[in-house]
């Protein structure tokens, strides 16, 4: 077959193959084939085979998908429509490409038939097994993969394929990577999962910092661009040590999230949380044949500990979890020096041969290509003697430094400068106290040797030392601008003297010369310089033992900084010098003004109403936390001791907002419970109060229910110290939601209280705060919501006996809708007054009573689908990553009783993932009880009742136990 627009007919059963029909259908569409099939059946009476067989008589190629449904059988035949369909296409001898669904891929029971047609889909199963079954999936995205990795070997060609040149964006990467020799296998390797057809979707390479990860990327992009990028239509790459790679940095992937997706063109809301993002890139990037490269993964990623190698970043988290397990007809390449824990389950490996993602561990250089690299680098004289590449001498010089790539690259080059390519002087580099298991202890030892030469060169010399040392004052590259503030007129003591006083062109050749040897290289803006980041951290450190020096270029850098920045910054890409100059106020011992001026002044535009700018309108809590972090000495349990109290105390609670707005909930009880005992400890009672309350709701997430409910009754104890009714609600309610997760009636009454003081000094407002509110309509509806799960268990119940608490529920949301309505009467534009997450809850209760309702009168569910999606949406821009689970959940419920089982498995995959992430075991505890429920699926009933005994959740247990009666399983 051509790639000429030829017909693909799909033949599948319809009932339980819906999405995964529009998985192939997509994958026809992407190689250039038109589908067809039973979309453009007639209804199922005489007429529908005969329809079905003149479209296989039409068609080009045939596509079966059969999974445990033996389907249709016409009047008067013997087999099932879907049998003929394949029989017609082996009488007409069309290629026929065939795919048999998994044992791993969930069910719902009414996917599999039993009795006769089970025994003549096992017959037909067997038949066609020895011919033509090209693959198993065991999800519908899998399915989607392996289609078009068969229609590009059957002949497809992208769809819509633009005669002009692939568009390609690879400025982010760095631009002075080593070409270091060697690594034929490895190129060899990338060559062939690039050409696999979407088999590999994401290649990690991990190594040690300066094996030449970077290099080799570089040399194989060099190498597909010279054949015209090998069919890929879009080529995009970032390197993440432009974001800062300082141990103590916590670096964050917002700017990445903000170029990328404005780059693929993907409009969405700014605010949007990093995962969401994440999501919306990887989808973007899956819809055509992309080669996605993102270097330099590790600042993203946890140090050694307990959760090394994990990410942290959950944009990039999200990306890549989608890409490794989505259809994909493109790559992702990424490096890294730590191995990508969240990618483990989908590699490829002997227990999982088809597996989507492929790790490979770079070793360092053999000693023959370390031996080439040197000579080739200058190294080629043994004293007076020329020597060749092959060389003995050159072997056993790339042994000593165990093949070390930058290390052999600077050695090559500092013996070609200062020895005359005499490998014998190598002597003069202090190998023997190198510590080798240290990351760039061998290359340090050469830049040690590069200071002592420069040192004996005198003026000339300390020129290019005063330099290099600049490089030390930057965790990314060095602009231009920065570099000239450092070098002005006034020079900085014992540190920029040598470079006082230089013109433009010496300057130039001062650079020229540190490039020359391999410590430095240019950047893409004009006067900018990079460098390796063992460069960096070298003489970084070094630099930090002239503490006055130190203090006073980043002084000078925070000046620079500011000044450059937008008056008014309103992107990512704005705000990129105000975050840099935080780091380097911090180091320049400017704190204070750091977190007034620069933080607090022009990064989130103030902490009032309208405040709160980089989180609130673009979703940065990444980057915020990245500047928080510099704020303290010990993330994220001591504050920096210089700030005051109460500075100490809000960014404690900073920290822990933002942790808990990137799904790292687990995090953050550390600075919450450290502010609580701050503000105890100076009997600042009231924002003590708050952290107990803000502690406990978090507490419970974590599944630490009992704890939760102590700091909420010390709380309740500590309200004696303030005279505040704001306060007493807060605290009523937060210690009611807390009994009420443990089956506790006392709860009830605290709402109540709750209440009470709400209508004594607020008659006019809603009963309570839209969180409390929230809370407060979960304990309300509970026994519907019960009521409702024996329903879907297959119960019937009267509707009319919780008609009672409905009304309750009205009642309260008409005074909301009263209240909302008297607020905007005067208002000249119609604007929604109130924040994301009060409007998410709001439509959340509606949606939740509305599909209540339904599900006990037996009426429509399309009355709940407009709230419940809009409660989603405004979930995801409220920065409470930990509560979009209760959307997600929700709209399962839902989405299964609309009968879009697909959808239901996505959201509760997608629940799942959020909850994981940040160990939020009462939301995990509700997965496992919604995937049994709906699902019929025992194993998670086992895990549902595991964590709700381990967390005292006894607020599920009556459901827990309902569903282990209806589904016949011993407690």
């Amino acid at each position: 077959m051509t790639a000429a627009r030829k017909t693909i007919f799909i033949s599948s059963t319809s009932i339980d193959l819906p999405v995964h029909r529009e998985k192939v259908a997509q994958a026809c569409l992407e190689q250039g084939f038109f589908p067809d099939g039973m979309e453009r059946w007639p209804a199922v009476d005489a007429t529908a085979l005969q329809k079905c067989l003149d479209m296989v008589d039409q068609a080009d190629g045939f596509i079966g998908i059969y999974a445990h449904r033996y389907g249709w059988t016409p009047p008067g035949e013997s087999k099932s429509i879907t049998e003929l369909e394949y029989d017609r296409a082996v009488a007409r001898g069309i290629p026929r490409l065939l795919f048999l669904m998994d044992k791993k891929h969930p069910l719902l029971a009414g996917d599999v038939e039993t009795g006769p047609g089970a025994d003549a889909l096992r017959l037909f199963k067997q038949r066609i097994q020895p011919e033509r079954v090209r693959a198993t999936f065991d999800n519908p995205d899998q399915l989607r993969a392996e289609v078009l990795h068969a229609l590009g070997e059957l002949g497809g060609q992208p769809a819509h394929v633009e005669d002009c040149a692939p568009r390609v964006d690879l400025t982010h990467l760095p631009e002075g990577a080593e070409h270091f020799l060697g690594r034929d296998a490895e190129l060899d390797e990338l060559d062939a999962a690039w050409a696999d057809g979407g088999r590999t979707h994401i290649v990690e390479l991990i190594a040690p910092g300066g094996v030449g990860k970077t290099s080799l990327v570089k040399r194989w992009l060099e190498r597909i661009k010279a054949d015209g990028w090998r069919g890929a239509r879009r080529v995009y790459g970032w390197s993440f040590y432009s974001q800062g790679t300082g141990d103590d940095r916590q670096a964050s992937d917002d700017s990445f999230l903000s170029e990328a997706l404005a780059w693929f063109g993907v409009d969405i809301d700014s605010a949007l949380n990093p995962w969401d993002k994440g999501r919306k890139l990887a989808e973007a990037v899956a819809a055509t044949r992309t080669l996605l490269v993102l270097d330099g993964v590790e600042p993203l990623q946890y140090p050694p500990g307990p959760l090394a190698g994990d990410l942290r970043a959950p944009g990039v988290k999200a990306l890549l979890q989608h890409l490794a397990s989505a259809g994909q007809t493109g790559m992702c390449l990424l490096t890294s020096r730590e191995r990508l824990s969240d990618l483990a389950e989908y590699e490829c490996n002997d227990s999982h041969p088809g597996g989507a993602v492929l790790r490979r561990d770079l070793g360092n250089l053999g000693e023959q290509d370390g031996a080439k690299l040197l000579h080739r680098l200058g190294a080629n004289k043994a004293g007076a003697a020329a020597i060749g590449p092959e060389d003995e001498e050159l072997k056993q010089a790339s042994r000593e430094v165990k093949g070390h790539a930058l290390t052999l690259s600077l050695l090559g080059r500092y013996l070609k400068l200062a020895y005359a390519g005499d490998i014998r002087r190598r002597d003069q580099v202090d190998f023997q106290e190198a510590d080798a298991e240290t990351a760039g202890g061998h290359a340090f030892k050469v830049m040690a040797a590069y200071e002592i030469w420069f040192a004996r060169e005198c003026e000339k010399g300390a020129r290019e030392l005063a330099a290099l040392r600049l490089v030390g004052f930057f965790d990314r590259p060095a602009t231009r601008g920065c570099l000239d503030s450092l070098r002005s007129a006034e020079a900085i003591k014992g540190l920029t003297e040598p470079l006082a006083g230089l013109n433009a062109p010496q300057w130039a050749v001062v650079l020229k010369r540190l490039e020359d040897c391999g410590l430095i290289y240019p950047t893409e803006d004009g006067g900018g310089i990079d460098a390796h980041t063992l460069v960096r951290k070298y003489f970084g450190s070094a630099l930090r033992d002239n503490a006055e020096a130190w203090r006073e270029g980043h002084r000078r850098l925070y000046r620079k900084l500011i000044a450059s920045a937008s008056e008014s910054p309103k992107t990512m890409r704005d705000l990129q010098p105000l975050y840099q100059a935080v780091v380097h106020g911090c180091h320049a011992d400017l704190i204070e003004s750091a977190l007034d001026d620069v933080y607090v002044g022009r990064i989130l535009r103030g902490t009032g109403t309208e405040g709160y700018y980089s989180t609130r309108k673009l979703g940065a809590f990444g980057a915020d936390l990245g500047a928080v972090a510099c704020f303290f000495e010990e993330p994220w349990t001591q504050p920096i001791r210089k700030l005051s109290d109460a500075d100490r105390s809000w960014l404690l609670n900073m920290a822990a907002i933002r942790l808990v707005a990137l799904g790292r909930v687990e995090e953050a009880e550390t600075p919450m419970r450290a502010s609580c005992a701050l503000d105890k400890a100076r009997h600042e009672w009231e924002g003590a109060i708050k952290s107990q309350c803000n502690l406990s709701e978090l507490m419970l997430v974590l599944g630490n229910i009992s704890p939760a409910v102590s700091v909420a009754r010390e709380a309740l104890d500590n309200l004696q110290h303030v005279d505040s009714w704001h306060l007493r609600e807060m605290v009523l309610a937060t210690l009611a939601h807390a009994l009420h997760q443990m089956g506790e009636t006392e709860g009830a009454g605290y709402f109540s209280e709750a209440v009470s003081v709400r209508r004594d000094h607020q008659p006019d407002y809603p009963p309570l705060s839209s969180g409390a509110a929230f809370y407060y309509f979960n304990l309300v509806l509970s026994n519907p919501e019960r009521i409702a799960w024996q329903v879907v268990l297959g119960g019937k119940q009267d509707a009319n006996e919780h008609m009672t608490t409905f009304e309750v529920v009205d009642g309260w949301i008409n005074e909301i809708n009263t209240w909302r309505s008297e607020r905007n009467k005067n208002r000249v534009v119609a604007v929604d007054p109130e924040p994301p997450l009060t409007l998410a809850l709001y439509h959340l209760t509606l949606g939740r009573c509305a599909l209540y309702r339904a599900l006990l009168r037996g009426e429509e569910l399309l009355s709940a689908k407009e709230d419940v999606q809009l409660s989603l949406d405004k979930l995801r821009l409220s920065g409470r990553q930990d509560l979009v689970p209760y959307g997600l959940l929700t709209r399962a419920w839902l989405c299964y009783s609309l009968k879009d089982f697909a959808r239901a498995k996505t959201d509760l995959e997608e629940a799942w993932q959020i909850a994981a992430r940040g160990n939020m075991r009462l939301h995990m505890a509700d997965i496992h009880l919604t995937r049994a429920r709906l699902f019929r699926d025992k194993a998670e009933l086992a895990k549902a009742r595991a964590l709700i005994v381990q967390c005292e959740y006894f607020r599920r247990l009556p459901e827990l136990e309902d569903a282990e009666a209806m589904l016949g399983v011993a407690p």
